[in-house]
């Protein structure tokens, strides 16, 4: 049975601790998710304009038959709009596609601003590289704020936001970040960012909370003494990492189409102490989704050598595509 838990956001408003994420999912197969994830309980969507399919989540809220003023939904701000004059087009698109006039919750998606532009990531035809341009995020942020003012956005937060970054954003943000949405998991546990924000009033929520399957790495889903420990307590093992992510103080935005996996990972439960410490020692701090291709070094984790040849590498590869096609 769903235990229902929320956290305090420091806007005043509250946000159910589990959530459906929809990276990643095919518009065709997102509209029935959303729609199964709310008649199922779930009161949460996270969604995202570079998803490409706010279209299809905002038919699935319409088709769940849930009031709105029932559901939170998060959106995310992509890096062709942060110039501050693009900010407000960019959440006026997303309302329009997600049919809604407000949102519950507005993030800044990474800390990286590319050029405006019809492309998602547009590439520079003389460096061929991705173009990233200098916007410093207090500009940013400050139009982030407007929407609040205007009652287009009820919170505003980050994502992929390190504690240097958020630091930096608070020295000018007369509203604090609600929200800093990272990479969490069993496998990248972050527990000084998590320490930190809980500090400063910033609600952390995970994505990838079973580890990613994109990359080809072990996932802490697949882990054998995750499986173990589920199997004692007769739960699935992402049962187990959700219930988990949420009791370490988390908000939790595990993805899925699969009608019965959506449900079944809504069944949420309070760990033995002795579980949730097992887990707990199986950190590898093990990042699953660092975009090296931008030759950012946006956690601060990466040398410029090893940026450069991420660079090279990515751009390499779109080279040999061309010439195939």
């Amino acid at each position: 049975m769903a235990l229902n838990r929320s956290f305090k956001l420091n806007s005043g408003y509250k946000i159910p601790a589990i959530g459906l994420g929809t990276w990643q999912s095919g518009p065709n197969e997102v509209k029935e998710a959303v729609s199964v994830a709310l008649k199922s309980g779930y009161r949460h969507i996270d969604a995202a304009a570079v998803y490409g399919n706010e279209t299809e989540v905002g038919d699935g809220i319409k088709s769940s038959g849930v009031d709105r003023k029932d559901i939170f939904i998060t959106g995310k701000l992509w890096n062709t709009d942060h110039k501050p004059e693009d900010v407000e087009n960019a959440l006026d698109t997303t309302l329009k596609d997600l049919q809604t006039d407000y949102l519950d919750l507005y993030l800044i998606h990474w800390p990286v601003a590319f050029p405006q532009s019809a492309n998602r990531f547009p590439v520079d035809p003389v460096t061929e590289q991705i173009s990233v341009i200098d916007v410093p995020i207090a500009d940013t942020w400050k139009a982030m704020e407007a929407l609040v003012e205007k009652g287009k956005v009820r919170s505003i937060g980050v994502s992929n936001f390190t504690r240097e970054k958020i630091e930096a954003l608070l020295k000018t943000a007369v509203i604090p970040p609600a929200v800093n949405q990272i990479e969490a998991h069993a496998y990248l546990q972050q527990p000084d960012l998590l320490e930190w924000s809980k500090k400063q009033n910033i609600v952390t929520a995970a994505y990838s909370p079973l580890g990613n399957n994109i990359y080809n790495l072990p996932r802490g889903v697949d882990d054998p003494e995750i499986i173990a420990l589920a199997k004692r307590l007769n739960k699935q093992p992402a049962q187990l990492l959700i219930s988990w992510a949420v009791q370490r103080g988390t908000v939790v935005v595990p993805k899925s189409v699969t009608a019965q996996r959506i449900k079944d990972n809504f069944q949420d439960f309070e760990l033995p102490q002795d579980v949730f410490d097992e887990i707990l020692s199986l950190d590898r701090n093990t990042r699953y989704n660092f975009p090296i291709r931008l030759g950012v070094n946006i956690f601060g984790e990466h040398s410029e050598e090893a940026l450069k040849k991420g660079v090279e590498d990515w751009k390499e590869a779109q080279r040999k595509l061309k010439a195939s096609s």
